[in-house]
């Protein structure tokens, strides 16, 4: 018995101890939030009028695209008719911008033949990637070798985003864009955006048989509608899509011009062709950002300093070490010896609870802001709570005549259930709370659960051990005023 209390007691002690040797030498700390150590904070607006649904769904996506990136935790929010975006860690302001420049509106153009355009001259064009779709399999979805680059314009010619809109040839709206590799692509009107598309779908996709794609849903009724009217017109070959090729086109620059193999889709499209998974992550990022449903621009930029919030954090840490130290003294003068394990006890927690927040920000993009710092504290009154109802109940035992030794394990078979559905409690608050809020709210209820799981794991492997492995001491048994109860021994 005593082996396996001495192998519980020191194997966390050594595991902890590990961890924190590890974030030391590796120089490994918790990633701070913009509130702690400053960062860049851009105002959005949108460049036409949008309801406040309109605006949270930009703010939805802006998110998504940003912790895709590895933002740390950004803090997105509607404010008024804009959209503010905070970017912890962020110094230089032009790079905020570009990470926040993630909301322009796809166009879907068909290509034409490059006659149409004047400054075009007329070459074969490249053949590139291919869209099938789940719905129709009349025709194959087969690989063609990615988008080569066009030479239909010279290479010593001005840079292509400065080639003028030219004149048309008999195609209204027909006009020259660039490619991602530097080419340019003649297309038609607009036909269609991204709102044809399910918000979120776009995923890489892999197939032994077709190679690396990107699969997306079809929005039902008036999505799936223009989509297919769009199709049907490229895959017949039709005057306005003599090419058989869909242009999928944003901010004014050819993102991906797959070739139509299927006339008619229901429920998703499959875009396969030979592209690597960066491609194919880009274009799904493409198609995603091209759901919103206005396009919306960077009003202003500023440097956020993180004085405030580290003079916010010092009268935090001070507060909560002011409440601690209270609290210690308190228990060791209402349990005595046994506020040595309380002590050793919040020492082991704290050192697991800053060992699983690195390895929180390291695996995720949560960042631990004011709001985490306040969970933390609060999750001190609920790992005290714990050892208030273990040495309670080992104080109630003793009254009833028990000695310390077999009062204590006693005492915690008896209270491991309340200890254990408290803890439970907590971690189910802060899990809808996680799953239901945003921003500095779901950081309070990722640490707060964190330190909760923390408390289950010290009180069990540690607290228990320590205090049975106590409560066996001749010093104890002798002398169980030392709890603080005068008692005689039984």
């Amino acid at each position: 018995m005593k082996r396996r209390l001495w192998t519980s007691l020191i194997g966390v002690v050594l595991i902890v101890v590990i961890a924190l040797s590890y974030n030391f030498a590796t120089d490994s700390a918790p990633i701070l939030g913009l509130d702690l150590q400053g960062g860049v904070s851009v105002i959005l607006a949108p460049t036409e009028d949008a309801s406040a649904d309109e605006l949270t769904v930009i703010r939805d996506q802006i998110r998504s695209e940003l912790e895709r990136q590895g933002i740390a935790e950004p803090d997105v929010r509607v404010q008024g008719s804009t959209i503010v975006v905070d970017l912890p860690g962020v110094r230089d302001q032009q790079e905020a911008l570009s990470a926040v420049d993630v909301s322009g509106v796809v166009e879907l153009r068909p290509v034409l033949d490059p006659s149409s355009c004047q400054t075009v001259e007329n070459t074969t064009p490249p053949v590139g990637p291919v869209v099938g779709g789940s719905g129709d399999t009349s025709e194959p979805q087969g690989m063609r070798r990615p988008l080569a680059p066009s030479d239909s314009v010279p290479t010593d010619s001005a840079p292509i985003d400065t080639i003028p809109i030219p004149s048309l040839a008999g195609v209204a709206g027909a006009e020259v864009l660039p490619t991602r590799d530097g080419a340019a692509e003649c297309v038609g009107p607009a036909q269609g955006t991204g709102e044809v598309f399910e918000r979120g779908s776009a995923a890489p996709t892999l197939d032994p048989s077709q190679g690396t794609g990107v699969a997306v849903n079809l929005r039902g009724g008036e999505g799936s509608d223009t989509w297919n009217n769009l199709a049907s017109q490229c895959f017949s070959a039709a005057p306005t899509c003599p090419t058989q090729r869909l242009a999928i086109v944003l901010d004014s620059v050819v993102q991906s011009a797959p070739t139509v193999q299927v006339a008619n889709f229901q429920d998703s499209v499959s875009i396969t062709g030979s592209f690597t998974q960066s491609e194919a992550e880009d274009l799904a990022s493409v198609l995603n950002r091209g759901a919103f449903p206005v396009e919306v621009e960077a009003q202003e930029a500023r440097t956020v300093s993180a004085s405030a919030g580290s003079g916010a954090m010092r009268a935090g840490i001070i507060a909560g070490l002011i409440g601690l130290v209270l609290v210690l003294i308190l228990m060791v003068a209402y349990y005595r010896w046994l506020a040595l394990v309380i002590v050793a006890g919040i020492a082991v927690w704290g050192g697991m609870v800053w060992a699983m927040s690195t390895l929180v920000s390291e695996w995720t993009n949560y960042a631990l802001s004011l709001a985490g710092v306040t969970g933390i504290i609060v999750a001190i009154g609920v790992t005290v709570d714990s050892y208030v109802v273990f040495y309670e109940r080992i104080k109630d035992e003793l009254r009833n005549g028990r000695t310390i030794k077999n009062a204590a394990p006693r005492s915690f078979k008896m209270t491991w259930s309340t200890i254990w559905s408290a803890d439970v409690i907590s971690l189910i608050g802060a899990f809808i709370l996680f799953w239901l809020s945003v921003g500095s709210v779901r950081g309070f209820a990722l640490y707060l659960g964190l330190t909760t799981v923390c408390d289950l794991l010290v009180c069990y492997f540690f607290t228990r051990p320590a205090v049975l492995l106590l409560a066996q001491t001749k010093l104890m048994a002798r002398q169980q005023k030392l709890l603080g109860i005068n008692v005689a021994t039984t």
